[in-house]
């Protein structure tokens, strides 16, 4: 319970601001971190949370009680404060309100102990899920398949380095180098001997087939034998090969080759498991039979002497093969060699390895009495061999050896992966359950701390090793491998790789060791972001996803606190955002029209707000304890913020949209603005929720008349309730909204069926008497007008309100951006208008989808669809225009932003705003055309951006965009980092990421490279000097050409001609036909270009239906000459008349065998038929 995670204390190391070389900088930064500094001080020892252990726990408990000094039951405050310092010590006031507030989600003022309790066991549950989804796939791509051309079970699959593996030396020790990562070739066996090599890359080099090599060669009996077992030898360059023959066969595999040397004979049951072990120079080679033997043979300098003694090898014929007794090398007494054979399993061994840490030789099998069986290595010949046996029931069926953790992690048919302590032998200290087959396979990875386990089933599991936990788990169905088991597997643990074979060989790619590729390539969400708020009470980055996961940041580090889903049921988008009035809560609006509140700090779900609309949700605003809801509804509605086991209470306004609402924002809890997809933008009322002033820059520059809109779509009794005054209206708003009904529009939603502005009737409207569309009547379809192509143009994606500024005909205080890529400034005095507008995208196509101000309106923040953020001086942008007064002053202590912004970030180029004109008249209204000062420009993400937010405490921007990703940057244009990937401190300008983001480095321009730079241009200057060398080619190539020029015209044999000769001589020789090569003279005709014919010709179309065949292109042809046959040779006409008279003949003379026996058929017919004619008759009688 101690380690609840909050960001209640910025756990940044103490440190002040450095002026490195990296971050020299600028005013802005310098500002930045000075504040900062502060800020990363606190954490020098940690969040508070992580101090607190149970013992805290029971204290908090108890002071909980005894400092409710007014018996209301739970604490304020000032009670929390001193409870938590009689405990904790000397902590921050600061950092205790912060855990207040977090606690403290309905705003009461009080917090109880059961309120606390639940808060952190919800936290700590949350952050405990989240760490678990936070951990990598180990095995991250799917399964690749390599087939292999044979027919038989590949048995057995070794890695072969191509230099021999040296002996492990600590550091410091003599001869001792870094370990490398080992290349090599892969090496597998079939069961029926056929051997192949394989790249690194699995491409198949080699196949050998031993059982030939040894019918041929070897082998008198030309009886099939089965492979068992194959091992590398790879220091000898041997490879050794065991089978049913009962001999243990090695081959030379060095430059190429596979020729037998040796083979060790006279074994009592055959070999079917083998290992081996060298350190360089000892050499140990292990083998288990069939009947539970092992067999040991150990040279103690295997490069000098051998791997087994040569003394006793017997003499061979010519053309034969060396021959090794088992017997006489167990009868030798040399003190190079040592050899022993120990019986010890009553039925086939399935694993042996010789263990060096614990210098022993381990096995195991299916048996319950000696399921494993460590056997130590003696010193000497004389020396007893002592074993240590693991019991088990159902016997074991594979193991590994970790020497980083001293354990041997086991698997047999109790489908249970169990690890061992090696000097206790009656229990394993712990058991990973999870698969449904035995396990036949395992390997352990201690530097990382990984298990990997096969089953029979083909069921890959990856466990941790420290938490005894599956981190990943493969399916059978995702291994594509046949319906037989696993054969055979080899784990690289320097490559990661896994490699496993059925009649197949299957591949799989674990991760690289480069942790810091990896973090570079994570994204902040794993599906597009909708938006990212940030919360200046616990310094923390909040953002949603389409997936509908919430992520909470810690902006001082960029680590992520908390995560959860919104709809754990299914996945649905998260299309808007927005804080409470204390920020304590998270309010969230689905596509589903589903509004939620959170507390964010524990990923609890405090309330569901009741489901009025299913349409998607684009705004939401928190106003005077009211949450107002507006989206593709095209109305606005709000709901009333109660306590809990409250009845809620809402109300939907008037409808005055005819399309979505894009847009919703807020001016001093007053007025609100909404903005929708056909350009119209509404100001409403906050208090009497009526829509008094409309503006479409489109139809006119000065305020408009709002229309209300009655959508017959709706079922009847949603129409009539609109058409009739609310009960809660008082008089004087029935009056207001009766004045209104005359600019009463009705919407349509049939293509062609818009009405523009009809007006009835009051009596009608009284009366709810409005037209209703005949459904019977087949309405045809219409095309698209140039209005309806036109409103993707006018869409109006976001409004804002300077908050600053007070309402005035001359003053702008109404900010929106249309599709077009222009941003509009509205007075929304009854007298005012548009007063200004300027285009904030670099190219056409590009629009304007987020945007932000300061607290004091000094500079505009805006985000484009191409990833692009600008900076804009609006302090005094169309701000008393007239004359009338100055720029708006600046609060006591507050920081001119513009000119924490440097110089090089000014816009050069082509790219910078141009106006051609200072001012524009539309019906009689002057519009400012001059743009405000643009103070810097650079590319933040490759997609849109759908956030922009400006941090007035550390001088910081976050941004989050489609491309999945949210970042950090300075006021300045200083990358800070990506949230979810390496971390930072804001306190801290070196402990920045020193790279910049890989896409903004593929794909930046000179402008955006340059601002995050810092100014200089590194990349510039090798392209300068190639622009120079290539201007300089150009010049020689251009000064050689005049000197050839000169050198042509002084040719006096071409001095004789004129120019109309030479012009001529030239026309004959590119005539056709003309020409002539030097190797293939006058027949020599250079290809011709086929030009396509003008118009296609007339074809005749057969097709009965409407489509016709329509001929776009043609190619070259002509008619077709007619076929002419050649003349059939006299001899061939000879032996063709021959054969036909044959034919004939042999016709003729079956047609006369026929004839002839026709009618000894009929005759014999006859006869039948009198027969049965007299029985018939006699029977009748």
């Amino acid at each position: 319970m101690g380690s609840v995670s909050n960001n209640d204390l910025i756990s940044n190391e103490t440190g002040s601001s450095s002026d490195g070389d990296r971050h020299k900088h600028n005013g802005a930064q310098q500002h930045a971190t000075s504040e900062s500094s502060s800020e990363a001080a606190k954490g020098g020892q940690g969040r508070m949370e992580d101090q607190i252990n149970d013992e805290h726990l029971r204290r908090i408990e108890a002071m909980f009680h005894e400092a409710d000094t007014d018996g209301g039951g739970g604490l304020d405050m000032e009670e929390f404060r001193e409870a938590m310092k009689k405990i904790m010590g000397n902590v921050e006031d600061e950092d205790l309100d912060i855990i207040f507030m977090k606690v403290d989600t309905n705003c009461d003022g009080t917090v109880d102990w059961d309120e606390y309790l639940n808060y952190m066991l919800l936290e700590y549950r949350e952050k405990d899920s989240l760490q678990k989804q936070n951990i990598p796939l180990y095995f991250p791509k799917p399964l690749k398949v390599v087939p292999v051309p044979q027919c038989e079970p590949i048995v057995r699959i070794q890695f072969h380095p191509y230099q021999a593996p040296q002996a492990d030396k600590k550091v410091g020790e003599k001869g001792a180098v870094p370990k490398t990562r080992m290349h090599g070739r892969y090496l597998t066996v079939s069961r029926d001997g056929i051997l192949n090599y394989w790249s690194e890359r699995f491409k198949l080099t080699r196949t050998i087939n031993l059982d030939h090599l040894k019918r041929t060669q070897l082998s008198s009996s030309s009886q099939p034998i089965w492979v068992t077992d194959m091992i590398c030898l790879s220091n000898l360059n041997l490879l050794a090969l065991a089978s049913t023959g009962r001999d243990v066969e090695f081959f030379d595999i060095s430059a190429n080759k596979c020729d037998i040397v040796f083979a060790l004979t006279g074994l009592d049951g055959y070999v079917v498991v083998m290992d081996y072990w060298t350190d360089g120079t000892k050499g140990i080679f292990c083998a288990g039979d069939v009947d539970g033997a092992i067999s040991v043979f150990i040279s103690h300098d295997v490069l000098h002497y051998g791997l087994f003694n040569s003394g006793a090898m017997k003499p061979i014929k010519s053309g034969g093969r060396a021959r090794l007794a088992v017997p006489a090398l167990l009868k030798n007494t040399s003190k190079c060699y040592l050899c022993f054979k120990v019986a010890l399993h009553n039925e086939w061994c399935h694993q042996i390895r010789f263990l060096p840490e614990l210098n022993a030789v381990a096995t195991c099998c299916a048996s319950d009495q000696t399921a494993m069986v460590l056997t130590s290595i003696p010193h000497s010949h004389k020396a007893k061999v002592y074993n240590s046996a693991f019991q088990l029931r159902k016997g074991i069926l594979c193991f590994d050896y970790s020497a980083e953790f001293n354990i041997i992690v086991t698997g047999g048919f109790d489908r249970i992966v169990r690890v061992w302590n090696p000097y206790v032998t009656n229990c394993a200290t712990c058991q990973m359950k999870g698969h449904s087959a035995a396990v036949t396979h395992i390997s352990v990875n201690g530097k990382i701390n990984k298990i990997i386990s096969i089953s029979k089933d083909k069921n890959v599991r990856v466990w941790d090793l420290q938490d005894c936990a599956c981190l990943q788990n493969i399916h059978s169905r995702n291994m594509p491998m046949g319906r037989f088991p696993i054969f055979s597997a080899h784990y690289n643990p320097d490559t990661h790789i896994l490699v496993m074979s059925t009649f197949l060989i299957g591949v799989l790619h674990g991760v690289v060791d480069d942790v810091d590729s990896i973090d570079k390539m994570k994204t902040s969400h794993e599906h597009s972001l909708c938006t990212a708020l940030y919360n200046p009470n616990f310094k923390q980055v909040v953002s949603g996803c389409h997936n509908g996961v919430i992520s909470v940041w810690d902006i001082m580090t960029g680590e992520k606190m908390m995560q959860f889903q919104t709809s754990p049921e299914r996945a649905v988008e998260v299309t808007a955002m927005s804080f409470d009035g204390p920020k304590r809560r998270l309010i969230t609006g689905s596509k589903d029209g589903v509004i939620r509140l959170w507390n964010f700090n524990n990923g609890a779900l405090l309330l569901t707000l009741p489901l009025v609309d299913e349409n998607e949700v684009t705004g939401i605003l928190y106003i005077n304890q009211r949450i107002y809801v507006s989206g593709w509804s095209k109305r606005v509605m709000w709901y009333l913020d109660v306590k809990e086991d409250m009845e809620i209470e809402y109300r939907v306004w008037n409808q005055y949209h005819a399309e979505d609402i894009y847009s919703m924002h807020v001016h001093g809890g007053k007025m609100l603005v909404t903005a929708s997809y056909s350009g119209d933008i509404i100001v409403w009322n906050i208090d009497s929720g009526r829509a008094f002033c409309r503006f479409n820059a489109y139809e006119s520059p000065r305020p408009l008349m709002p229309n209300r809109v009655i959508d017959l779509n709706r079922n009847l009794e949603a129409c009539e309730s609109r058409l009739t005054v609310p009960s809660r209206q008082s008089d004087e708003e029935e009056e207001e909204d009766m004045d209104e009904l005359e600019g009463l529009h009705f919407a349509f939603p049939e293509a062609g069926q818009k009405s523009s502005g009809q007006t009835e009737d009051l009596e009608n409207k009284r009366s709810n008497k409005s037209p209703r569309p005949k459904s019977k009547e087949k309405v045809k379809p219409e095309p698209i007008n140039a209005e309806e192509l036109e409103k993707p143009r006018l869409a109006v994606e976001k409004a804002l309100f300077l908050g600053t500024r007070e309402r005035s005909p001359d003053t702008a205080i109404l900010l929106t951006s249309a599709a077009d890529g222009h941003i509009y400034a509205w007075s929304i005095h009854h007298q005012g208008g548009l007063l200004g507008k300027f285009k904030a995208v670099h190219s056409e196509g590009t629009s304007i989808s987020s945007m932000s101000t300061d607290c004091q309106d000094q500079m505009l923040l805006t985000g484009d669809s191409q990833g692009y953020i600008m900076l804009w001086n609006i302090g005094k942008y169309c701000y008393c225009m007239q004359g009338g007064q100055e720029a708006p002053s600046q609060q006591k202590g507050a920081v001119n932003l513009p000119s924490l912004i440097p110089k090089y970030c000014r816009l050069e180029g082509p790219r910078r705003t141009v106006t051609h004109a200072a001012q524009e008249v539309i019906d009689g209204w002057t519009v400012s055309l001059v743009p405000p000062p643009l103070l810097s420009s650079w590319r933040c993400h490759v997609k849109n951006i759908v956030s922009v937010e400006y941090v007035e405490h550390f001088h910081l921007i976050v941004t989050a965009s489609l491309d999945c990703n949210v970042r950090l940057w300075t006021i300045a244009g200083g990358y800070v980092g990506t949230f979810g990937q390496a971390p930072w401190r804001v306190g801290n300008p070196m402990a920045f990421p020193w790279d910049l983001p890989i896409d903004l480095r593929r794909i930046g321009s000179s402008q955006t490279l340059k601002v995050l730079n810092r100014g200089s241009r590194p990349h510039w200057h090798c392209t300068r000097r190639i622009l120079n060398a290539l201007r300089f080619q150009r010049k020689q190539a251009s000064s050689s050409a005049a000197d050839n020029l000169e050198q042509v015209t002084t040719d006096p044999r071409i001095a004789e001609y004129t120019d109309e000769q030479i012009e001529q001589t030239w026309k004959e020789w590119a005539v056709k036909g003309k020409q002539k090569s030097l190797i293939l003279g006058q027949t020599y005709k250079p290809k011709v270009r086929h030009h396509l014919p003008t118009c296609p010709p007339d074809l005749q179309s057969s097709f009965s239906s409407r489509e016709q065949l329509r001929v776009y292109k043609t190619i070259p042809y002509s008619n077709l000459l007619p076929i002419i046959q050649p003349p059939v040779p006299d001899l061939l006409k000879e032996q063709l008349q021959k054969t036909q008279e044959g034919a004939d003949a042999s016709k003729h003379i079956k047609q006369k065998r026929l004839s002839k026996r026709a009618p000894m058929r009929f005759l014999a017919a006859s006869k039948a038929v009198c027969r049965k004619n007299m029985v018939t008759r006699l029977f009748t009688k």
